[in-house]
């Protein structure tokens, strides 16, 4: 005989806690069936539409069960109940697993587990397949975009590298909880060549969600103010519905650390396609060439629309429309011409620059681009090909208006007028 769904939930709680939907372990497994805290806001989001924290979640037995019938459900429906225990346990479905969390080994555990139950074993539940069914209900498929979020990431991330894409589906496939999917994200080569924004924000998704939360809000009301201010409109709707518009606003402000400027530029080279708004692959090619031409100190009207729809239509490709923005981008920057044809991009080679204006004008990392006055005169000046001297540039940077109202500006002057005191013989 095999085990039932209801009968595998049933061994479950009893193995984890007794039953007792109230317990939290020392090591942050909350509730009858043992949940990790990390896990708490995604799979109650999917379980029940919104997410809870893990006191809500405690104090809701109907939350921790539904959780249950939904996560180790489809464990149920892929891997019959062995392998869903398996899972439960080790996060892999094999219950022959010699895998062992200094207590039991995953065979130990998915034999009492069964005991518990009161059930036959780990035989594929009949009509299992599929649709993943849950206790008796078809469970609806997540989109992609639900499905990424789930992991604290964007359906545009996954899709912007291979690596990432290849993780992702091999976590999807696996059921993976964001514990362990952070954990190998941790180890590819992806994490490692990312900006400490896109780090934190996903560290921070799972780490104090709350707070993550609250600043989605901030960030959606200031990025929602910028798209009124551009001509956009409003990008929420009448039932508090934002756009994917404004979706990927807040994503770029919170994740990529984008300043308001550049989203005001990234806003506003979405205007002309305002009415027609572009959608799917068009869209990701829209937003690829606008980020690249960024980066490349290069600003078009609505070309990104008509190269995006010219991609689509297999009439060009990105690559093509990219070469077609760094040869420009080399022109206009023409003492890093080499350097531009050869692929780097004008903000990497502008990297001192923007660093030494930061610093010295006492402006935040982000508020400083190419698009800067002092920034795009270095970048563009052409001393017989030779770049722009870092010394006269932080020299000429000191003559700029808001120097003079930086700390380190005030600083120097009281250091200045004491020596003369002291010259004079006054003592301070």
């Amino acid at each position: 005989m095999s085990t039932s769904l209801a009968q595998l939930l049933a061994g479950i709680r009893q193995v984890e806690s007794g039953g007792r939907y109230s317990v939290v372990n020392s090591i942050g497994a909350v509730g009858a069936y043992q949940v990790m805290k990390a896990n708490i806001p995604s799979w109650t989001k999917r379980a029940l539409g919104y997410s809870l924290t893990w006191q809500q979640f405690r104090d809701s037995p109907a939350a921790q069960d539904k959780v249950a019938q939904v996560i180790l459900g489809g464990y149920y429906a892929k891997y019959g109940a062995e392998g869903a225990a398996a899972m439960w346990f080790s996060g892999q479905p094999n219950p022959n697993s010699t895998s062992s969390d200094g207590g039991n080994t995953v065979r130990q555990y998915v034999n009492k587990v069964i005991g518990a139950s009161g059930g036959g074993g780990g035989s594929s539940p009949s009509g299992a397949g599929g649709g993943g069914a849950i206790g008796g209900v078809l469970a609806p498929a997540l989109s992609m975009d639900e499905l990424a979020s789930s992991y604290g990431l964007t359906s545009a991330l996954v899709n912007s590298n291979g690596e990432l894409k290849n993780l992702f589906k091999q976590a999807v496939a696996g059921s993976w909880t964001a514990t362990l999917f952070t954990a190998k994200l941790k180890n590819t080569k992806w994490w490692g060549t990312q900006s400490d924004t896109v780090r934190q924000y996903i560290t921070l998704r799972y780490t104090d969600h709350a707070t993550w939360l609250q600043k989605g809000v901030n960030a959606q009301n200031a990025m929602n103010r910028i798209a009124v201010q551009v001509g956009l409109g409003s990008q929420i709707n009448a039932k508090g519905g934002m756009t994917s518009l404004l979706k990927g606003a807040i994503y770029h402000s919170m994740a990529d650390g984008w300043s308001d400027a550049r989203i005001k530029d990234w806003f506003g080279s979405w205007t002309a396609a305002h009415g027609g708004m572009m959608q799917g692959e068009a869209g990701e090619n829209f937003d690829k060439l606008h980020s690249f031409a960024y980066v490349n100190g290069m600003q078009y009207g609505g070309y990104y629309e008509v190269a995006a729809r010219e991609i689509v239509a297999g009439r060009s490709t990105l690559e093509t429309e990219e070469a077609k923005i760094r040869a420009q981008a080399a022109a206009k920057y023409s003492a890093f011409a080499d350097q531009i044809k050869a692929g780097q991009n004008v903000m990497d080679l502008a990297a001192p620059y923007i660093k030494s204006t930061a610093q010295i004008l006492e402006l935040p990392d982000t508020d400083v681009d190419l698009f800067n006055s002092h920034v795009a005169k270095a970048m563009t000046a052409n001393n017989k090909g030779q770049a722009y001297s870092l010394w006269q540039y932080e020299t000429d940077l000191r003559s700029d208006p808001l120097w003079k109202k930086t700390k380190n500006a005030q600083d120097g002057l009281m250091g200045v007028a004491h020596q003369v005191l002291q010259n004079f013989g006054v003592s301070t």
